[in-house]
């Protein structure tokens, strides 16, 4: 809201002070009115000028156009400047938006950008993913935000191929720096087992976690080239309703302190519905663990289409299992 009423309403306020001025100007030099219309600055010498003229009743409202126009100016840059970097990841669609642009029109795409982010919609209540024969209760506060959405903020961001969309709270404003939302993905490789997860160890995880890590890091032993540190919430399984959910800890190199990214994955008959908030804050675990739990507890899948409607003649196996998904062994999710 903040940033709405800086990105409009200040330029809109300014504009109308200004043309105040020139229409007591417009008074006494119609001339010089009109040369503050066509060339702004002349409004400085226009203020330098009458700035002791008490009757001509300008200093005010020139004082009220031109700091408010600073005022909007800085929070453009300001905004511009503390956008999260891009990075290598397209998983994270979030940090798609470059930082500090180099030149006008990096400024210009970027101010853009927000503008697009602030006047993002999205639906609540029951939302249905026809490809994926599955569906989603959106949470209370929550609203679901598409693909093609994503696709007008993020025209040379959000190829993602797998990525159905964004759910975000109603209080999160997206142009903000600690701005987070759930990523919704379909993995359609087939019908994924969850049966050995349960028999893993903590131990046995990391292991393959971080073999899976220095493996994707270019084959280097040391997994931390690659920023996985850990689990800080082990995988869980809910063998009745065949989800699970896990939290990584990463310590990115472009970063002075880890994040975490949250999972939960929701298995289907043909695949299953993967959420994810990528780079929280350590403080902030409880949440972005609750929000994904969440909606994969609020998801289902199409009768016939149910992990337990499996038929083992028919369906195609995916390359890899539950255990595989959520170390990165064989996942086809890129950290």
């Amino acid at each position: 809201m903040i940033a709405f009423l800086l990105l409009l309403v200040v330029p809109l306020v300014a504009c109308v002070a200004y043309f105040y001025a020139v229409m007591r100007v417009w008074r006494a030099e119609p001339m010089l009115a009109l040369a503050m219309l066509i060339v702004w600055p002349v409004g400085v010498y226009v203020l330098v000028r009458y700035w002791k003229d008490e009757e001509a009743g300008l200093r005010l409202p020139l004082l009220v156009a031109f700091g408010l126009l600073a005022i909007w100016l800085g929070a453009v840059i300001h905004g511009a400047s503390r956008a999260p970097q891009e990075d290598v990841d397209v998983e994270d669609v979030a940090q798609a938006v470059p930082a500090v642009p180099d030149d006008a029109d990096a400024l210009a795409a970027n101010v853009r950008r927000a503008a697009g982010l602030h006047s993002l919609g999205g639906v609540g209540g029951r939302v249905d993913f026809v490809g994926a024969h599955a569906s989603i209760e959106v949470p209370a506060h929550f609203r679901f935000i598409d693909r093609a959405a994503l696709a007008k903020a993020y025209p040379d961001g959000a190829g993602d191929a797998q990525l159905l969309g964004w759910l975000v709270h109603e209080k999160v404003d997206l142009a903000a720096k600690d701005a987070w939302h759930v990523d919704v993905r379909r993995l359609a490789d087939g019908w994924i087992s969850d049966q050995t997860l349960p028999a893993q160890s903590r131990e046995t995880l990391l292991a393959a976690s971080r073999q899976a890590a220095a493996m994707r890091a270019g084959g280097e032993e040391d997994a931390a080239a690659y920023g996985f540190v850990g689990y800080r919430e082990l995988p869980r399984l809910d063998a009745d309703g065949h989800w699970a959910t896990w939290v990584e800890e990463l310590a990115p190199a472009q970063r002075r302190t880890s994040v975490l990214d949250c999972h939960a994955a929701r298995l289907g008959r043909d695949g299953a519905l993967l959420y994810t908030v990528a780079g929280m804050p350590p403080s902030r675990q409880e949440l972005c663990l609750r929000a994904v739990r969440l909606m994969a507890a609020r998801s289902g899948f199409e009768h016939g289409r149910r992990y337990t409607d499996r038929s083992r003649l028919l369906d195609r196996r995916a390359p890899y299992d539950l255990v595989g998904l959520v170390t990165g062994r064989v996942s086809p999710v890129r950290r």
